[in-house]
């Protein structure tokens, strides 16, 4: 699958200003609020972990080794301050790293990603649910693809074959032996570690699922649901 830095770039952009318009009618109470895909997080730290990304990478400052620890420093550095001054922070730091994804598709093809599942992780953490078939969704469940694939190389499992609003793709060598059909929604939040594993059971695969699950399940998977 190719998509161009443009089409990345515009859609990183677009989830950005829906997670802000969302983070202006936010309360400080709601700021509090634990995100449920994250649970370490409220929804302040969320929003932390996308700015820091942002402002530093576009600082000239990417992670040097562990990137675990270079996304925790980004959230505690902001844990002292209010929601609108890390948002403000997001929307001055975010044109120039908009750019670089642009410039640089390949390499930072997976922030796009990360923003879009992280805003309707944002939406599930108020109880607003946002746009589930935007353009967003539909390229981020695409670009999953591209995790699902590494990691069935790295399980050392077959193909797998994911049906999306009726578009066929399969990543993976050989014969596909687990298919997904299913919205791109559904697609996106299943196989990004946003549903627990009897949800997972209960969705539409068809196929050796278990078998499947360290090639399509990226993190542990949540042990309550989210409700969406």
């Amino acid at each position: 699958m190719i998509v161009s830095g443009e089409e990345l770039r515009d859609q990183y952009r677009a989830s950005r200003l829906r997670m802000e318009q969302v983070a202006a009618s936010l309360s400080d109470d709601d700021a509090q609020r634990i995100v449920q895909a994250c649970p370490d997080w409220n929804v302040r730290d969320l929003f932390s972990h996308v700015t820091g990304i942002a402002a530093d990478l576009a600082g000239g400052n990417p992670p040097q080794g562990d990137s675990q620890s270079w996304v925790d420093r980004q959230v505690a550095e902001r844990r002292e301050r209010s929601l609108s001054s890390v948002v403000d922070e997001w929307h001055e730091k975010a044109p120039a790293f908009e750019d670089m994804i642009a410039a640089s598709p390949k390499g930072l093809w997976g922030l796009t990603y990360d923003t879009v599942v992280h805003e309707h992780d944002l939406h599930t953490a108020v109880g607003r649910p946002g746009d589930r078939d935007s353009e967003g969704v539909r390229l981020a469940a695409r670009l999953g693809l591209r995790l699902v694939k590494m990691d069935l190389a790295k399980s050392g499992l077959g193909a797998f074959r994911a049906v999306i609003d009726g578009d066929e793709s399969v990543v993976g060598e050989g014969d596909p032996e687990l298919t997904l059909r299913t919205s791109a929604f559904e697609c996106l939040r299943l196989l990004g570690s946003r549903r627990t594993l009897d949800e997972m059971r209960a969705a539409p695969f068809e196929g050796r699922l278990d078998q499947y699950l360290a090639g399509i399940v990226h993190m542990d998977l949540p042990v309550r649901s989210l409700g969406e």
